[in-house]
């Protein structure tokens, strides 16, 4: 080293500083220290740097600068000190000769002291490579399958730009590497994406995404670990920052930060990048991104000093961006950074077919927890015989059931003859979910991207030209082989079951991969505390299910007085038995796809033994109605937690499904027919209620609803809506108040009695992989997933509206809208609330829970004339309601001023993601397919509620009509240029205007037979035959009202019949013809539209 002539003598003195100062200079809290890179700015030291000023700078703490006593050292000595350390290059120095001159003049003691003790501390800064924790080389790794065989926690970071359409590829990375957290940078994903659109099976995702196009970062985690999130940034024109906190053993955690920084982001990202860290904790970290600070050019050399400042060492030693024409043009800008590099083994640098930047990987030294194999218990089929079941079934005495008189020993008796018989032709067997996210991946392609991987890392080895071409055929021919794969497996995957729905839609489903999140977390977090036994947090997850049957007990803990109606009707409704022909009936339409309850009865197995066992179950179903009991394991049920979104370990963002014994809910079904009959011919149930009754529809409420706000602003009224919203409405009906609800409806005290044994006694338990909670009741609230529940609250809130006067109402079952019109806006508000206050009262003696936050009120008033100052609508409680200017009422997005531009916006969003998807795999799809997939995915999303935006501006009719071009192109493979008649032709379907209007000449066609709500009915009146014309006098003809304004022509009540006066100057109908006869003319005038009339 310098000052030295011997390396003897320069080992002894480097052991010597090591031993005395070393660890004085490392100490756990000095991260300002350098590593091998930082040499302290001695160049700028050795010319002109202000000594004083740097001993006394925030980089050294304060302790070591007056440990040093440095202030006194003048630039000078420094200068002379770094001069010689150049000429010792070139130059032997007798160390003793150089100390005489230079420091003999000094006779201060601490004077020479200090000086020694300074020049020690640079011969360290400058030395470069003296490590902060020196330890062997890091392993270099040859190839991406080599990640898997090492033991250790597995890093690796890719550069994908764009994510959603590179999903297959990402899975055949992490099915290579088995990595354990996957580190992405520029995923270009949006809101609209949601996580179960780039899931992963085994792994939990994390994303950090930029509002606009392109940027963003996202981790993946594999599932067995406890993942926190610790922090999500995006910061415009700087970079994207993702944090999350990994527990790899009870007690060590290491936080694993992507980080993407665009090319072109502004000087302050760096400074942005150190705020960001500095809220992190600093006992382990790794960040691994695409920075684009060029790690092997002086052009970051201001990272490489901050990497220095806070003990950052990079891993990765060679470009991750290649320029395989000019070597030297490329880049090492994909980094993994670390302040414990002596924790990790290995490194390595991988070819990447997602994009131009390398893989690049690192494995950390750790003991991995170990991850129990899923088992999963269900029927082997292996030996099934259909046709031997059924006649085990018949030759079982099922006469022997009618001599039970009890419930329990009859439903007893039924099910352990009904499972010997299962089990002796499909036995249950465990099987071990292995599951592969892509199926169609081949040993074959598994050797070609070996062989790829060997030729990248042959090529890099080398360096030869041949050897790098060698690899680009290769990775060309994998790129084709995985193309190929894909397409070969879905296509005849789909073509050979399109005439079985339930295998073709399991294989569009398997190509999604839009699975639903049903599989229990690996943690959860209770009350801060991590939960990672699997039992406990099934019980957790039970009790918070069942906590929200209590809602209103702790909303409202004062007693209420329940709502005793009047008596509603004076006919009494009985439960009658059942014929075999019904249950047999219902048996039959069960679908055969649904898993089984609590019973462990699969309704495939019902489904096909109709005929066998549709005597027994009639006598049980009908003893069920004498006795007024049911059976126990039919009021219990299995509840899987569905994640809505967000952070899997939160209980909040899951949401209950209830899976019922298959039986329970097809007694269900037919109690719920005879209901429905009692209540449609008493007309008990309010008739502005649509929600689950015949004839009704979520179009029809929405259709009221606008008519009357469109009428009244035709009439230059003002109107204001208030949508109501309830807490776990379902959830929180009382049993007491429902059975008065059901009295005062006209149900007779027997059958009240059914209902109070099928409600009472009600458990639930959460099942999962073999393990089940423990098993709690069911105090309140309506059967979740049951026929029953929805009719059962319909009746519960059935005549909400009874004591309010000037308001009009709607209901759906849960969703209420109240709206009320006046000629000033005040006035209209001043009814809503009036409105508003008696409903919050009813509510009250309902036991329901309003939801203040939800609950939305809209203005329908001119822009022009719309005052400042609005009073707002109030709760008893004194919370404002908050006003918006749209709000999504059953699946139609309103805007206050009717104009459906925000419900446009959002479905052609919706359906611009589904076109990717169609595009993405258009390879899979045959003809027919492709024809069958819009059908049923696309075009029911364009026909709902096509008949109420039909009134739409042009320009968003237009967007539309974009998007339904789109669609028919990848159905035919036209080029973007062809005309939209040829698509027509082609495909059979006509355009969108025709096919609206079809709908809409059906709907009114409806209204007129008397097919639809009342409310809706009543809006036509024929004209009386004075009013006909000669001409047309056999022709029905209808009343067209007055109206003044286009808003006014919008609405059903005048749209409806003008619509119809019109179509019978072609139809020309004296009468009125079968619905099934008009629907196929109506067909026969769409198939007429296809020939081309645009020239």
């Amino acid at each position: 080293m310098v000052l030295l002539t011997s390396s003897a003598n320069m080992a002894l003195l480097l052991m010597l500083l090591c031993s005395l100062f070393v660890q004085n200079l490392r100490s756990s809290d000095l991260y300002w220290v350098s590593t091998s890179y930082n040499i302290c700015g001695s160049l700028d030291i050795a010319y002109g740097f202000n000594c004083s000023a740097f001993v006394h700078s925030p980089q050294m703490p304060k302790e070591l600068a007056e440990d040093l006593n440095l202030a006194w050292l003048l630039p000078r000595d420094i200068l002379q000190l770094q001069n010689l350390l150049i000429l010792n290059d070139y130059f032997a120095f007798d160390g003793r000769h150089y100390w005489d001159s230079h420091f003999k003049n000094s006779t201060d003691s601490s004077y020479t002291d200090g000086k020694q003790r300074w020049l020690i501390f640079l011969l360290l800064l400058l030395s470069g490579n003296v490590q902060p924790n020196p330890g062997p080389e890091l392993q270099c790794i040859p190839l991406p399958s080599d990640v898997k065989s090492m033991s250790g926690l597995s890093v690796i970071h890719l550069n994908v730009r764009s994510l959603l359409p590179k999903m297959d590829l990402l899975r055949i990375w992490v099915n290579l590497t088995d990595a354990d957290i996957v580190v992405l940078s520029e995923t270009w994903l949006t809101k609209s994406i949601t996580d179960m659109d780039i899931g992963m099976g085994g792994y939990n995702v994390f994303r950090a995404d930029r509002p606009r196009k392109g940027g963003g970062v996202a981790i993946y985690v594999k599932s067995k670990f406890n993942v926190k999130l610790v922090d999500s940034e995006s910061i415009g024109k700087q970079l994207e920052f993702l944090a999350v906190k990994v527990e790899l053993a009870k007690g060590l955690y290491v936080t694993v930060v992507g980080c993407y920084r665009p090319p072109s982001a502004l000087s302050t990202a760096l400074q942005t990048l150190i705020q960001l860290l500095s809220r992190l904790d600093y006992s382990e970290i790794i960040l691994a991104g695409d920075l684009n600070w060029d790690w092997l050019k002086p052009c970051s050399d201001e990272f490489k000093s901050f990497c220095d400042s806070v003990n950052f060492t990079q891993l990765i030693n060679s470009p991750t961006r290649l320029n395989l024409k000019c070597h030297e043009k490329s880049t090492l800008i994909d980094l993994i950074l670390t302040n414990v590099p002596h924790k990790f083994s290995a490194v390595g640098v991988f070819c990447n077919d997602l994009s131009d930047h390398c893989v690049v990987a690192a494995v950390r030294n750790t003991k991995m927890p170990k991850c129990k194999p899923r088992v999963i218990c269900k029927r082997n089929f292996k030996k099934f015989n259909e046709q031997g079941f059924c006649h085990d079934l018949f030759n079982c005495d099922w006469s022997r059931i009618e001599l039970i008189p009890d419930v329990e020993s009859a439903w007893i008796f039924f099910r352990d003859s009904f499972l010997q018989v299962i089990n002796r032709h499909a036995p249950l067997k465990r099987f071990r979910v292995k599951g592969r996210d892509n199926p169609w991946f081949s040993s074959e392609l598994g050797d070609i991207l070996h062989d790829r991987n060997l030729a990248w890392a042959k090529a890099r080895k080398t360096g030869s030209s041949s050897d790098w071409l060698v690899f680009r055929q290769l990775r060309n021919k994998c790129s084709s082989f995985i193309k190929k794969a894909k397409s070969d497996f879905y296509l005849s995957a789909t073509t050979n079951t399109l005439n079985d729905p339930r295998k073709f839609w399991k294989a569009i489903k398997l190509l999604s991969l839009n699975k639903d999140s049903i599989n229990v977390p690996s943690f959860i977090m209770k009350e801060s505390v991590v939960v990672h036994d699997k039992l406990e947090i099934l019980n957790h997850f039970n009790e918070y299910f069942i906590q929200s049957g209590s809602l209103f007990d702790t909303a409202c803990p004062y007693t209420v007085t329940p709502c005793r109606d009047v008596p509603v009707s004076t006919s009494v409704f009985n439960l009658t038995p059942f014929l075999v022909a019904d249950v047999q009936k219902a048996l039959k339409g069960l679908a055969p796809e649904k898993p089984p309850g609590p019973d462990l009865i699969e309704p495939y197995f019902l489904k096909i033994a109709a005929d066998c066992v549709a005597q027994p179950l009639t006598y049980l179903f009908n003893l069920t109605l004498e006795s007024n009991t049911i059976p126990k394991i039919w009021k219990s049920a299995f509840v899987c937690p569905l994640l809505k979104g967000g952070d899997p370990s939160n209980l909040n963002n899951y949401r209950p499904i209830s899976n019922l014994s298959v039986l329970a809910k097809t007694l269900e079904s037919l109690v719920s027919d005879q209901m429905e009959d009692f209540l449609h011919v008493q007309n008990i149930l309010s008739p502005v209620q649509s929600g689950f009754r015949r004839k009704h529809s979520t179009i029809t409420a929405a259709m009221k609803v606008i008519n009357d706000i469109s009428v009244a602003r035709d009439k230059k009224h003002h109107c204001a809506a208030l949508f109501i919203d309830l807490s776990k409405a379902f959830d929180t009906v009382d049993h007491d108040v429902l059975k008065i609800r059901l009295l005062n409806s006209g149900f007779s005290e027997n059958t009240v009695s059914w209902f109070s044994n099928y409600l009472s006694d009600r458990t639930q338990c959460i099942k999962c992989d073999g393990v089940q909670s423990g098993i709690l009741p069911i105090l309140k609230g309506v059967p979740q997933g049951s026929v029953l529940g929805p009719l059962l609250f319909t009746i519960y809130i059935n005549n909400l509206n009874r004591h309010v006067s000037d308001a009009n109402f709607h209901f759906y079952a849960d969703d209420t809208v109240i709206y009320c019109c006046a000629p000033s806006l005040k006035q209209a508000i001043a009814h809503l609330q009036n409105a508003f206050t008696v409903v919050q009262n009813t509510l009250l003696q309902l036991k329901l829970v309003l939801n203040a936050e939800k609950t939305k009120c809209m203005l329908f008033t001119g822009t022009r004339n719309r005052p400042l100052n609005v009073p707002s609508v109030i709760t008893l409680d004194g919370r404002e309601i908050q006003t918006v200017t749209t709000y999504k009422y059953l699946g139609i997005v309103i805007d206050d001023c009717l104009s459906f531009k925000p419900h446009v916006h959002c479905l052609v969003r919706k359906l611009r993601l589904k076109l990717g998807f169609y595009f993405r795999n258009k390879l899979c799809f045959s003809f027919n397919v492709k024809k069958r997939l819009v059908a049923s995915t696309f075009l029911s999303v364009l026909d709902y509620g096509d008949i109420l935006y039909m009134h739409s501006s042009a320009q968003c009719l237009q967007m539309i009509d974009a998007a339904y071009h789109a669609s028919l192109r990848f159905i035919t493979n036209c080029k973007a240029r062809s005309h939209h008649c040829e698509l027509y032709s082609r495909v059979g379907w006509s355009a969108l205007a025709t096919r609206r209007l079809c709908h809409w000449y059906i709907f009114i066609y409806k209204a007129i037979l008397g097919v639809l709500p009342s409310y809706l009915c009543s809006l036509l009146m024929k004209k009386s035959a004075g009013h006909y014309s000669l001409r047309s006098q056999a022709v029905v003809l209808f009343s067209v009202p007055h109206v003044s304004t286009e808003l006014g022509k919008k609405a059903f009540v005048y749209s409806a019949p003008f619509t119809w006066n019109l179509l019978q100057n072609n139809l020309k109908l004296s009468k009125l013809i079968p619905l099934s006869v008009f629907k196929l003319r109506m067909r026969c005038f769409e198939l007429d539209s296809l020939t081309c009339q645009c020239f």
